[in-house]
């Protein structure tokens, strides 16, 4: 069910601009120099030999790490790359304070446990299997192994084990099949179902024998079943999918290797074939898998769904809509819809109608092409290419078939480019949510909303309308973000960021802005955003720019451009100073104002 759209429009509800909007903390404890690490947190565990190590000391004083001394800026900011030794390390924080005029220098100790994991080498003898690492870990059920491609029917199998041996691994009293090894003491394969093999969770067994030349064996924890003719065909039930144009990767179908695949709308229908663990094996079409979480999907009975009806395709067009539909009557295939030009987009619905599915009448304004194909048995494609470029696009099933709509953003006025258009902004992260660790004590939370704040009035006095996910510190869920752009019918969303490496990245010279994306349509705002940041902020340097085919909650919702742009770096100096100023944070608030002005003035005068 959708929430009504929060009352965010920009008003009075502004934050003093430019003020940090929550103080940093003063790390002294008394007299004496206190300690704040921002980053690790007590009791961490990291599979790297480096940590980043940052937070603050009081300013003028020094710090040692385990006797190695570590810089400190003047105002007491340290981020280092700091080496541990296996295991656990107490890293002894010491900072100290000079003497000064009346008073005597001072010191204060703080210990931090932080604990480097090393995975454990079994040795090449005595034979050995850790059986804990011993894969399939959950059942596997193949439902209509007749109408599976080999490939479907096989069984991935892995575990470690005592270096330098021979594998094998069998289901019950199928001959057994070699596995190979590689790495060291890693070994892998398949296991071949026969179409014909009817199994109730038989049991997978793994077998190693060592350079001592015993030979040891181990259940694998997850069973293969087989069971022909129980394949069943399921649904995705409503209020499953937060919006038309959200992507949620939690409702997501992937292929049977993990990737993202396919985002269902409520009501698509799937034949089930297979179980793997939690997850549904349906067919999308002959030797087409994927995986679809089980819980996520209503069971409607053993009958195959309806095939769609198909006939001729009808549009319907505004100034800036073009809708197409496609005449499937009740059935609700799964489809893709994907954006592969500027002015080009991709259907392909995995199902085939009783009758062909026809172009519409030649003539509509907006349309430049559309050609209709059956790229492999099963599957049908349609590619729309429109004259002008793509800035919003969904599709969904209804009572008769399949509504696809595009929006295409009217010719902004040359004089005053941003007049009339929405624009979502989202400060990232707030509430419970932190993001990224702030050194100089502020989280990036409250980094954000200030630069947002300022952005969002510095639009509207363009005359663009502002839509604020969030005006003060406030939880909100990822897609309930995308949802308040999308009920406001925003012209674009821009989600509002700081970075920060994650562990096992050394920080030193990473630094500079970041803008993602993932639909072409973003990639011209994103410029023009990237554009301005280097432009007017050469201080937080160049960064690595645009990337492209993100995979983000927020990058991801197709009813407008929506892009996230990460300002700078939390894990750098100069990037976490700029960020922590008020000055700077007005220059990178009037930097993105600045790009979205200059992205409408190009569409403008294209």
């Amino acid at each position: 069910m959708r929430p009504a759209l929060p009352a965010l429009l920009l008003g009075t509800a502004l934050l003093t601009l430019g003020a940090a909007p929550a103080a940093t903390p003063n790390p002294a404890t008394g007299s004496a120099p206190g300690i704040f690490v921002a980053y690790p947190p007590e009791g961490h565990r990291v599979a790297f030999d480096h940590v980043i190590l940052e937070g603050m000391v009081p300013p003028g004083a020094t710090l040692t790490v385990s006797g190695t001394p570590v810089p400190t800026g003047p105002d007491g900011l340290y981020i280092s790359w700091f080496p541990l030794k296996p295991g656990v390390n107490d890293l002894r924080l010491i900072a100290r304070t000079p003497a000064r005029p009346g008073q005597s220098a001072r010191s204060t100790t703080r210990i931090l446990r932080v604990t480097r994991t090393v995975p454990r080498t079994l040795p090449a003898t005595p034979t050995t299997i850790t059986r804990a690492s011993i894969t399939p870990a959950q059942p596997t059920e193949l439902w209509d192994p007749a109408g599976d491609t080999p490939q479907d029917r096989q069984i991935p199998v892995r575990f470690q084990g005592s270096p330098g041996g021979r594998a094998s691994a069998r289901i019950a009293s199928l001959p057994p099949q070699p596995l190979r090894e590689g790495p060291a003491g890693t070994y892998s394969g398949t296991l071949d179902v026969p179409p014909t093999a009817r199994l109730s969770s038989a049991a997978l067994t793994v077998t190693l024998t060592g350079r001592d030349g015993r030979t040891t064996s181990a259940p694998a924890p997850g069973p293969v079943t087989s069971a022909p003719g129980t394949a069943r065909t399921v649904t995705t039930p409503p209020g499953t999918i937060p919006g038309p144009g959200l992507n949620a990767s939690s409702t997501r179908l992937t292929t049977t290797q993990g990737a993202p695949l396919l985002y269902p709308r409520d009501g698509t229908t799937y034949r089930a074939v297979g179980r793997v663990g939690p997850d549904l094996r349906v067919r999308l079409a002959p030797g087409l898998s994927a995986l679809i979480t089980a819980s996520q999907t209503t069971p409607t009975g053993f009958t195959p769904p309806p095939a769609p009806d198909g006939g001729p395709l009808t549009l319907t067009s505004t100034p800036d809509q073009l809708q197409l539909h496609l005449p499937l009557g009740t059935a609700r295939p799964p489809f893709t819809l994907t954006q592969t030009g500027d002015r080009t987009l991709r259907l392909t619905l995995y199902a085939a109608p009783t009758q062909p599915l026809t172009p519409p009448d030649p003539g509509d304004p907006h349309l430049a092409r559309l050609d209709l194909s059956t790229p492999t048995p099963g599957v049908t494609q349609l590619d729309l290419t429109l004259h002008a470029p793509i800035r919003g696009f969904h599709a969904d099933h209804d009572d008769q078939g399949l509504l696809l709509t595009t929006r295409q953003t009217p010719t902004p006025d040359p004089t005053r480019p941003l007049q009339g258009r929405v624009i979502t902004l989202d400060p990232g992260h707030g509430g419970t949510q932190n993001g990224g660790a702030g050194s100089l004590g502020t989280p990036e939370k409250n980094l954000v909303l200030p630069i947002t704040l300022i952005t969002a009035q510095l639009l509207e006095a363009q005359g663009a309308t502002v839509v604020l996910t969030r005006n003060t510190d406030t939880t909100l869920g990822l897609y309930e973000r995308g949802l308040i752009a999308e009920a406001a019918s925003s012209d674009l969303l821009i989600s509002i960021h700081a970075n920060a490496l994650p562990d096992g990245r050394d920080p030193r010279g990473t630094r500079g802005p970041e803008i993602y994306y993932t639909h072409q349509q973003a990639r011209g705002a994103a410029q023009a955003i990237l554009t301005a940041l280097r432009t007017n902020l050469p201080d937080l340097g160049p960064g690595a720019g645009l990337k492209p085919d993100a995979d983000l909650a927020l990058t991801r919702p197709t009813t407008q451009p929506s892009l996230l742009v990460e300002t700078g770096y939390l894990t750098d100096p100069g990037n976490l100073r700029l960020l922590n100023s008020p000055d700077g944070q007005r220059r990178v608030a009037q930097a993105i104002a600045d790009g979205i002005s200059a992205y409408y003035a190009g569409l403008a005068g294209r």
